[in-house]
């Protein structure tokens, strides 16, 4: 098994549009590095059981290798050889000698790490010795965001502290210090204008010596007297090496290691699945973010995740979710809530038409006024913001600027502490499929002070539901709770100060920098006073107010809006109550619409989409996340202005999971039919090919009992349609085999179905199967 390292760790938090080239290529992955010395060429042999249960193997030989692996792969297990040589045998890391390691046998024992599951996302192996004799000397795992400054006694002669010292992100001093005979500092890999300095511990300090002479001379100055030995870094290596030797007395650096940012000649070599993950949009790229503010992606601002996603995410109900009239424009202020994939009014049009030309006319976006990347998608909900004032909706591009894209990209690390204090977090769906922050004042502590701090927790949770619990066109915004139960025991008289920026700058956020995200706030548990009142007030956003209520019953008020399943028993639901530590990952949960997502019913130009009978459908408890790419997620805005802006989306939204409200609009723009999403295999057809035909291929393999099927009339819906009989008339429904079972190939057929008359197959197929659980599937 691998080693059990616990070294000394220092942390930062902040921001930064920036960060340095760090050991992580790819956000999420799981990287392997190997680091030697130069006495020999080794090869690093890696075999894993990749995210569909696939045994793999890969080798990378050189003095420095990198093989990467997706965050999901298992049963990781890494080896050594020397080329020309033998294997890299185990030694005792723990000795200073490092003796090798025998078997019971008296034979050297080959070194092996293995990692049966959630490996670091970030393991570095240092490797020395000769052809015959080579050990791996060290061992480091971090998270793919740091960079390792390690300091190594090699002879033993005396304890040394290493000091550092480095700015964070949002322009702070901090400094660190370890002591030992081998001491490691992770530091965020974006830290800047970082010190490293050493000392004997009962003896002085390391001072400079002259590397290049094998003897290791003093260096002198004019006075004679010796310099301190101080190493500076305007941006952090992915790893530097320190060598110390010598008596307390007379300590000194006799080497160094430092990593080239480039991957010390390995040329940035990287694992095919990963960049085919990257280039189907899969995972996010912080380089994506190292660009100019102009070209900042619209969402994946929050990088670097480890964490794994919840497992009912994206439910079927989600993706697939169709808004009525009344959930695209609000009911009683008219304001639109859906503005992506979806066809805009004449008057948003014109709206748009006025921005491009403001734009065009302020030397933004060239002669057309193209909008920035950061507000491709946001441009229509910032003119709404400002009631369809051109110049106030251009002048919100600064505030975008300045609150949200200087801050991008927000790494998960860096959060990950203040995400799991459980103050604010997503919970659950209301019946509309719209994620529900929960905001609990109680658990702010100490970062009620830290306005900077607040706003970067805020926005790396909203990043996240923009990027992976939202479907433009179906689901695009959220509902949020906020509840003030003993707010008082955090927040005295004397903060009130403090918390009225800090909700300020929330409100900040939510207005501005998310505007056209929020459908309503339910207020709950507030003490009395008008003071707090008038705190909580500032976090509501001006448009927002006549959605804004403070229910005294909150289990009734929250019961009309979400099932059960979906509210922690705090407020009604039959969700545990989550303790902070508990609220990250967040928490979804299956069937969000409840009875509603069994009403929607069959007619002639909506065939067999859902049951209505709800004795019969069954909720779908799987998720489709791993399929989605971020072009689900991030949409487009049909932006019909002008010929130019047409050009920019035309074609290519009709490749997007439509409506059929979209897909009918769509096809009149086109002048050719567009059809809709409205079935789980169209849309994996659409994001996930593969996984689709892998699912076919379990679908007609699956050994079926012969059995009559006992639907009633009733519950079995109407009779197929003519088209759907023509469909089926040359695909054999089933065959017998010498077995006594029976094979459906009706899915594995499903070429020579159209997507609507499928849909309708699956559904009736599945209904009916679901009826009684003995039944396998119904002939028809």
């Amino acid at each position: 098994q691998p080693p059990q390292l616990q070294p000394p760790r220092a942390s930062a938090r902040g921001s930064s549009q920036r960060s340095a080239s760090s050991s992580a290529t790819l956000p999420g992955m799981i990287m392997l590095e190997m680091n030697c010395d130069m006495l020999c060429v080794r090869t690093m042999h890696v075999s894993y059981v990749d995210p569909d249960g696939n045994p793999r193997q890969k080798a990378k030989s050189g003095y420095h290798a990198k093989v990467l692996l997706l965050p999901t792969c298992r049963d990781i297990e890494v080896s050594f050889s020397a080329v020309g040589g033998t294997s890299v045998y185990q030694v005792d890391r723990s000795q200073a000698q490092s003796p090798w390691v025998k078997d019971a046998a008296g034979q050297y024992v080959p070194e092996r790490f293995v990692y049966a599951s959630n490996p670091p996302q970030h393991l570095q192996f240092f490797i020395r010795g000769t052809t015959l004799h080579s050990w791996v000397s060290d061992v480091d795992e971090r998270q793919g965001s740091q960079s390792l400054l390690e300091l190594v006694s090699r002879d033993f002669l005396c304890v040394v502290s290493m000091q550092v010292a480095y700015t964070d992100k949002v322009g702070r001093r901090q400094e660190w210090s370890g002591s030992g005979y081998k001491v490691k500092c992770h530091l965020q890999s974006d830290a800047t204008e970082v010190e490293v300095s050493f000392s004997a511990v009962g003896g002085r300090k390391v001072q400079k010596v002259d590397r290049r002479d094998p003897q290791r001379p003093w260096i002198e100055d004019a006075n004679g007297h010796r310099p301190l030995e101080l190493f500076f870094y305007d941006r952090l290596p992915p790893c530097v090496q320190y060598d110390i030797r010598g008596p307390a007395f007379g300590p000194h650096v006799s080497r160094v290691f430092e990593q080239r940012a480039d991957g010390d000649g390995d040329g940035g070599d990287l694992d095919a699945d990963a960049l085919a993950l990257s280039s189907q949009g899969r995972i996010d790229l912080r380089t994506s973010f190292e660009v100019p503010p102009d070209e900042v992606p619209s969402i994946g601002g929050f990088v670097d995740r480890v964490e794994p996603h919840n497992e009912f995410l994206l439910p079927p109900e989600v993706v697939l979710f169709e808004p009525t009239e009344a959930e695209v424009f609000h009911l009683a202020s008219g304001a639109r809530q859906i503005f992506l994939n979806t066809p805009l009014t004449e008057h948003e049009h014109a709206g748009l038409g006025e921005m491009h030309r403001l734009l065009a006319k302020r030397g933004i976006g060239g002669n057309n006024g193209d909008f920035p990347k950061y507000m491709e998608q946001n441009a229509l909900r910032m003119l709404q913001t400002a009631k369809f004032n051109v110049p106030k909706a251009v002048d919100m591009m600064k505030t975008l600027v300045k609150e949200r894209v200087r801050r991008l990209p927000i790494s998960e690390p860096d959060v990950v502490d203040d995400l799991r204090s459980g103050w604010i977090y997503w919970h659950g769906r209301d019946r509309q499929c719209r994620p529900c922050l929960v905001i609990r004042m109680e658990r702010i502590g100490d970062m009620m002070r830290d306005k900077e701090r607040t706003v970067r927790s805020v926005i790396a949770t909203l990043e996240y539901a923009l990027r992976y619990a939202m479907v433009p066109g179906r689901v695009e915004n959220w509902v949020v709770i906020i509840d003030l139960a003993n707010v008082f025991s955090v927040v005295s008289p004397m903060h009130i100060g403090s918390l009225s920026s800090t909700a300020a700058a929330i409100g900040t956020t939510l207005e501005k920098v998310y505007c056209g995200r929020m459908v309503w706030i339910k207020i709950i548990n507030m003490p009395g006073g008008a003071v707090l009142s008038k705190v909580i007030n500032s976090t509501i956003p001006a448009d927002k107010k006549d959605k804004v209520n403070f229910p005294q019953d909150v289990p009734a008020a929250l019961a009309e809006h979400f099932e059960h399943n979906q509210l922690e028993q705090r407020y009604g639901g039959t969700a545990p109550d989550l303790k902070p530590s508990e609220t990250y990952p967040y928490r979804f949960f299956p069937n969000p619409r409840g009875d509603a997502a069994r009403g929607r019913v069959h007619t002639e130009s909506q065939p067999f989409v859902h049951r209505a009978n709800s004795e019969v459908r069954e909720t779908e408890d799987f998720s489709l996340h791993d399929s989605a790419n971020l072009p689900l997620h991030e949409g487009t805005l049909w932006d019909d202005s002008s010929a130019h802006a047409r050009a920019r989306w035309l074609n290519s939204a009709a490749s997007s999971s439509l409506t059929p409200a979209a897909a009918e609009a769509l096809s009149n723009l086109r002048g050719q039919v567009v059809e809709p999403c409205r079935d789980v295999p169209a849309w994996l057809e659409m994001m996930n090919p593969a996984a689709l035909q892998n699912q076919k291929t379990e679908w007609a393999e699956t050994p079926i009992k012969r059995a009559e099927c006992p639907v009633r009339r009733e519950a079995q819906g109407p009779e197929p349609t003519a088209a759907t009989n023509s469909a089926c008339s040359d695909v054999p429904a089933e065959e017998t085999f010498s077995d006594g079972t029976e094979r459906a190939f009706l899915i594995q057929r499903s070429d020579a179905i159209t997507s609507s008359s499928r849909a309708g197959l699956i559904s009736v197929w599945q209904d009916r199967a679901e009826t009684e659980k003995e039944v396998g599937r119904c002939p028809r």
